[in-house]
């Protein structure tokens, strides 16, 4: 696998650490990878604007001018990717909760730990490998396809599922279970029998409901609760 990564820091001296660390883990890993440097956020927007597309990014949240947060905000808002994958490193102990909303992949503080980048690395791999996935669905005599990270969720609707998308909505003649068996293992979690949620579009979890980056809410049944918690808590190992 090559791996292509940013490195967004206006700290030299961690940029050049981190750099040194992919390189070394690389090596021993034995997998090819590309890095770029940026010292601030708008040489980095600039570069991904212009088609320089990144796997994974390591980003500094407090820079001067563009900061982590506008430059991870533009990608998933303005620029509509959500298949880059986003490290935010910090100094700080305590995050915003508007960060959470970028659906980063994990959190690494200052000073940089090895291990903490290594995982980082394995993680952003394990999830490269499961993409590009394309879910599939039939509506009449038609065929659809739809990135599975782009998927919010599906939902029963009677004898149809609607299925909700970054870029809206859709209804096809299908099943929740048989739905449920081809995504569960990408992210997702089953919030009821007719309800499955993508875990990285979840802004909000509670026992009670779910509020999704979009501010939709979604209640869990009280007889599921227990089953969500240990489904949601599962994933999130997975990002910290």
């Amino acid at each position: 696998m090559h791996l292509k990564i940013a490195i967004c820091d206006d700290d030299k001296v961690v940029c050049a650490q981190i750099e040194s660390m992919i390189l070394q883990y690389a090596q021993e890993s034995g997998f090819d990878v590309t890095i770029h440097i940026f010292y601030d956020g708008s040489s980095l927007m600039e570069g991904i604007q212009n088609d320089d597309n990144f796997d994974l990014i390591y980003l500094d949240i407090e820079m001067d001018g563009i900061n982590g947060v506008d430059v991870g905000m533009t990608i998933r808002d303005k620029l509509r990717d959500h298949k880059m994958q986003i490290v935010y490193v910090s100094g700080k102990g305590q995050y915003d909760r508007q960060l959470f909303d970028v659906q980063p992949l994990l959190f690494i503080p200052k000073p940089i730990e090895e291990s903490k980048l290594v995982k980082s690395i394995n993680l952003a791999r394990e999830k490269l490998a499961l993409t590009p996935k394309l879910y599939h669905y039939k509506k009449r005599k038609e065929y659809f396809s739809v990135w599975v990270e782009d998927i919010i969720y599906f939902e029963n609707s009677g004898r149809n599922v609607k299925i909700m998308t970054i870029d809206g909505t859709d209804l096809f003649v299908g099943n929740i279970k048989d739905i449920a068996k081809e995504v569960l293992p990408y992210g997702f979690i089953q919030i009821s029998q007719s309800i499955i949620v993508n875990y990285n579009f979840v802004s909000k979890y509670s026992r009670e409901e779910i509020i999704l980056i979009n501010k939709e809410k979604i209640a869990i049944p009280k007889n599921k609760r227990n089953g969500v918690k240990e489904q949601f808590l599962r994933e999130s190992d997975k990002h910290l």
